[in-house]
């Protein structure tokens, strides 16, 4: 009996371990500026699209319609770095869907949770940032994702916080630098596209999508 339950703990510790290193695996979690698995970083481009449209049917007092022309198509966002275009086109649609549902029904938006902080430590997340670089993204996808996610964080903190909506007092916003690269090219341009990507997550995370 005894060596049966000492068997049995070695059998329980070798699947944990197994377990363990599943969910390490899936290191992509940790990379801040999107999701390099293709269907993931559908997800998250058509989650927000879907969300805005579901928003202003309702609001509009529309029917209920998701299947516009992004939604057909899949593929709005797009580069060819990121993977399998099909893949991408399954992860976006299945993202919208979502998206718009929980709009068009006043349910409570996921963006924390499919957008949140990954990681505690900022050097971590400037670290594992890196990965873009050595794969050859291109600066606009990952400057918006990244600046979407810190003014989504940003956003949050405030409302949480009872503070006034105001991103520029934010120094993610001022300095919109986060995640840049020199193989990106011009600052200015990542710049640009890092203000956008932060101005609609501020906005999404302070709750104004709730207007």
């Amino acid at each position: 009996m005894t060596k049966r339950l000492a068997m049995f703990g070695i059998a329980l510790t070798i699947l944990l371990a197994a377990l363990g290193s599943s969910v390490l695996v899936r290191s992509d979690d940790h990379y801040y500026g999107g999701s390099l698995q293709a269907r993931q970083h559908g997800y998250e481009h058509g989650y927000r699209d879907g969300f805005y449209n579901g928003r202003e049917d309702r609001d509009r007092r529309t029917k209920y319609d998701f299947h516009t022309d992004d939604y057909k198509r899949g593929d709005r966002g797009y580069e060819k770095y990121m993977g399998d275009k099909d893949d991408y086109k399954k992860g976006y649609r299945e993202g919208y869907q979502g998206g718009y549902d929980d709009a068009f029904y006043s349910r409570a938006a996921r963006f924390g949770q499919i957008y949140g902080r990954r990681e505690p430590d900022r050097y971590d997340r400037d670290r594992d940032d890196d990965v873009y670089e050595r794969r050859g993204w291109g600066y606009a996808d990952v400057a918006y994702d990244t600046g979407y996610r810190d003014g989504l964080e940003d956003g949050q903190k405030d409302l949480d916080h009872r503070k006034s909506f105001d991103p520029d007092d934010h120094g993610n916003y001022r300095d919109s630098d986060h995640g840049y690269r020199d193989s990106f090219g011009p600052k200015d341009s990542y710049r640009r596209e890092y203000r956008t990507g932060y101005l609609r997550g501020y906005e999404d995370g302070y709750g104004r999508w709730r207007r």
